[in-house]
Order: C-alpha cells, then sequence, then structure tokens
C-alpha cells in the first residue's frame, strides 16, 4: 500500500514490479509491458523480450498487437459520428452497408448501437482466416457479403453477445461515413489528433526494430510467417500501438484537450447485462463496465494467438493501467488487478491479483520441456510424476494447456503443438477440453472424420461443452456448402 508520500512510482517499485517478475520467474513469458496512470503520475516499464529468438528487450516504444483492445477504440470513431450528427446509431446498418444480406432476411434489423454493444444477435467468428490475409482495400466489404448463410443468434436487443463480427462492420460503416478507408479514417479521426502517431491498424506501418512477436505454443516459439493479422478483422482486432501511446489514450478521457466529456459519459453508460465482476458486469458503447474497489471501471481486454492485453480505466480517480503481452499465457488481468490495488490504495494493498501471479506454474510447462528435450514417453512420465506429489507443486487444470495450444491451432500451425496434444489427451484421457483441441487441430489440417469423431467424443464427456459443439457445428455447415 502506498504511504502517500513516495508518490505511484515508489510504491510501484515496491510492490508491483516484484510481483510482475516473480511471474515472469515461474511461467512461460517473453515479454510484458505495464503503465499505471494516476492523475499527473505515471509509470511504465518493460519485462522480458520482444523476440525470444533474438533477445531483444521490451521498452515503453514496443509495439504490441492489441487484440480486442482495439474495439474501444473503434467505438469512440463511430460513436463521436452519431455524436456529431453524421451516423444515427439506431438506422439499420444496411444504409451504409447495403451488400449485407442474411439467410434469415433480417439484415436490417443490424443497428450500430446494436453491433457496438454486441447486442445486435450476430453469431461471432469462428475462422479468422490468419494463414490466409485479406490486405485489399475491399476487405471489409468482402467480409460483409461473406455474411449470406448467417442468421441473428437472438433477437436484437434482447441480451449481450459477443461478437467480433459486429466490429468488422462497423469499421466498414465507419469507413463509408468518411469516405476513405478504415484504417486511413482510425488515423485521421481519433489516432492523429489524440498525438498516437505511431499507433496504427496496418501491420506493416510497424516498424521492425519496435514490433513485438507473437509467441504461440509451449515453449514459447515464434510462428515463422504466421501473425494475427487480416484486414477482414482489423477493426475487431489489429490495432498496434505502444505504452507511451496508449497512456496519451488512458488520459485523454478525463484530460483537457483529450476526447469531449459528452462522448465519454455517452460511452460509459451501460446497455446490456452481462454479469461477470469484477470488469464485465454491463456493455455499454464499446466498453465493459464493472466495479472495482468501490469505483466503476472501464475496460477491455483482448487475445488473439500470440498475445494478450488488458486496458482498465478508472475515470473518477482519474486512473488507468495497461498490460501488454506477446503470448497468450500471461494473466494480465491479475497484472492489472495488483497495479490497480496500488494505484487506489485499496486497504491491504495486492489482494486476489497477486494471490494469481503468486500461484503454482502450471504443469504443461515442465512437461512440455521434457517433451520438447526427450520426447514423448518422457513427458508423460513427467507428468505422473508431477502429478501425485504432494502437496501439489504445479497447476493441473485443463485451462494452462489449453492456453498452450489454442494459438497455434488458430494460426494453423498446427504442427507445433501436435505433440504436446498427443502427451495432453494420453494423460488426461476424461478432458473434454484437450479432446476438443484435438479435434480442432484434426479440422484445420483438413481431416474431417477424424475431427468429426474426436469432438463427439469431446461432447460425450462433457455435453455442455459450447467449444465441441460449436466446431462440430461448423464441419457439419461446411459439409452443407
Amino acid at each position: 500500500m502506498s504511504d502517500g508520500t513516495a508518490g505511484l512510482r515508489g510504491a510501484v517499485e515496491r510492490e508491483v514490479w516484484p510481483l510482475v517478475e516473480q511471474f515472469g520467474s515461474t511461467h512461460e513469458v517473453a515479454g510484458l509491458a505495464v503503465a499505471l496512470v494516476r492523475g499527473d503520475e505515471v509509470v511504465v516499464r518493460g519485462f522480458g523480450v520482444r523476440d525470444l529468438r533474438s533477445g531483444e528487450p521490451v521498452t515503453p516504444e514496443t509495439m504490441f498487437h492489441l487484440a480486442s483492445v482495439s474495439k474501444p477504440f473503434v467505438a469512440t470513431a463511430v460513436v463521436s459520428l452519431a455524436h456529431e450528427g453524421r451516423l444515427d446509431l439506431d438506422e439499420p446498418v444496411t444504409a451504409w452497408v447495403p451488400e449485407l444480406t442474411l439467410a434469415d432476411g433480417r439484415q436490417d434489423d443490424v443497428t450500430a448501437r446494436g453491433l457496438l454493444s454486441h447486442t445486435s444477435g450476430l453469431p461471432d467468428v469462428s475462422e479468422y482466416g490468419w494463414h490466409d490475409p485479406q490486405l485489399g482495400d475491399d476487405a471489409l466489404s468482402e467480409f460483409a457479403r461473406s455474411l449470406t448463410q448467417w442468421r441473428l443468434a437472438t433477437d436484437p436487443g434482447s441480451r449481450f453477445s459477443y461478437s467480433n463480427a459486429g466490429y468488422e462492420l462497423l469499421g466498414l460503416v465507419l469507413s463509408r461515413v468518411s469516405g476513405t478507408t478504415f484504417e486511413d479514417a482510425m488515423r485521421q479521426r481519433l489516432l492523429s489528433p489524440l498525438g498516437m502517431a505511431a499507433s496504427t491498424f496496418v501491420r506493416g506501418e510497424v516498424p521492425g526494430e519496435l514490433a513485438s512477436s507473437p509467441h504461440v505454443g509451449m515453449p514459447l516459439t515464434v510462428p515463422d510467417a504466421a501473425y494475427p493479422y487480416t484486414r477482414r478483422h482489423s477493426p475487431s482486432s489489429t490495432m498496434h500501438a505502444n505504452l507511451v501511446e496508449l497512456v496519451r489514450w488512458v488520459r485523454a478521457h478525463w484530460e483537457p484537450g483529450g476526447l469531449a466529456a459528452s462522448l465519454v459519459d455517452l460511452m460509459s453508460r451501460p446497455v446490456a447485462h452481462i454479469g461477470e465482476a469484477p470488469w464485465d458486469e454491463e456493455q455499454s458503447l464499446g466498453w465493459a463496465l464493472g466495479t472495482y474497489a468501490g469505483h466503476r471501471t472501464l475496460s477491455h481486454s483482448g487475445a488473439d494467438p500470440g498475445f494478450g492485453t488488458r486496458l482498465v480505466l478508472v475515470p473518477d480517480r482519474r486512473t488507468g493501467v495497461v498490460v501488454l503481452a506477446n503470448s497468450n499465457t500471461v494473466l494480465t488481468s491479475a497484472i492489472a488487478s495488483v497495479a490497480l490495488d496500488i494505484a487506489l490504495d485499496v486497504p491491504g494493498g495486492p489482494g486476489d491479483g497477486a494471490v494469481a501471479l503468486r500461484g503454482p506454474s502450471p504443469v504443461v510447462s515442465a512437461v512440455a520441456r521434457t517433451l520438447a528435450r526427450s520426447g514423448h514417453d518422457a513427458a508423460v512420465a513427467e507428468y505422473d510424476r508431477l502429478a501425485a506429489e504432494e502437496p501439489p507443486r504445479f497447476d493441473l487444470d485443463d485451462d494452462e494447456f489449453e492456453k498452450a495450444v489454442w494459438g497455434a491451432i488458430e494460426l494453423h500451425r498446427t504442427d507445433l503443438v501436435w505433440p504436446l496434444l498427443r502427451v495432453w489427451a494420453g494423460v488426461r484421457p476424461d478432458s473434454s477440453t484437450a479432446w476438443t483441441m484435438t479435434g480442432w487441430a484434426h479440422q484445420v489440417d483438413g481431416d474431417v472424420d477424424e475431427a468429426r469423431r474426436v469432438l463427439q467424443h469431446a461432447l460425450d464427456l462433457d455435453p455442455h461443452n459450447e467449444d465441441a459443439a460449436l466446431i462440430a457445428g461448423n464441419l457439419s455447415a461446411q459439409s452443407r456448402t
């Protein structure tokens, strides 16, 4: 807890950085960048490396792929158009995106307000196509055209249902209203006015000497010739930025010369209930709303193959936290929680976030290293040995195995994780999650019959496994087209 005299920097150096360093020493971490803002005080620091192959360190200027933390930026640009009277949020988006048609004929029920708040009824994207990036100016229009077989999953406005697809359509609306490409519209309308000159939605604009590489698999590996970037999904996922400029974004929500207070207020109002404390209690037009230590928060998280992000604002305390990672295995929310405990002077200091960071190492890390060094049988023996220890020293949870493999599978780099998948399914034969990831890998590899068989096994083990049901459903839909 801060003593009130040393300032934010002293408190962070005593109580936040040691926890982050401890986490990095016991978990698979490539690089991390963390920023804390409280009033006029700003503390930033990089940890680890931007690429394990080069060993070059992360600095406050290192650029990270933000994944879904891109969405609040897009939402702000779109809502600002409505704030100026240039866009009606309740008008059908087909007024701007006439190429959008749905199989149920309900495309005119889709509005910008629904897309912004994830209440449009549109399903989510299931295949991002990172392995086949679309780089033309027509990528978003082609994405809109590709939805002809989609149907609304829920009635518009009836409930929250997260949809990346909705943000791709919002990006196209922004492009059409602005009369330029989506990426240029974001630069002209938001990034440049806020002094975020390096920030961009175009991967090719990120200088090589500042770029962080994605790290997937276990042990962490940079997947050559694979990266989570395609212009089909730029609005939902592909903003790149660094700590220096994200601090400007955080402060723009309350400082003079930043965003209009009336715009921030409009985007801070709840639209739909989510019910996931502390960060995601409600959804606004672009932000998840929550309550932390008695204060209202605006936040968003992000996870794409090889990257993880968490951004939290506490406007009434002029406080914010940014956490960026170049792997998708880092506990970004726990780090944000620890940072907020210190920045907000929460009694008792770091709480649940610190407990998570101090937690046991995932067993998958030790198993994967043995696998890489000594092969399958040795890895199985290592798992059995560690799982039998009393008291346990390692986290045996399936979640950590899932984190270790999904990024590579989504990038269509199954070769990086097949050995680990086989070990996982062997040592945890009753794990529905293990068989789901295995079935997904078979699907990506084009082995449809084996994918169906394995996914059915996953559903037999857990009939409520939504991921297995979704992948199996996608296979059925593909067979009908």
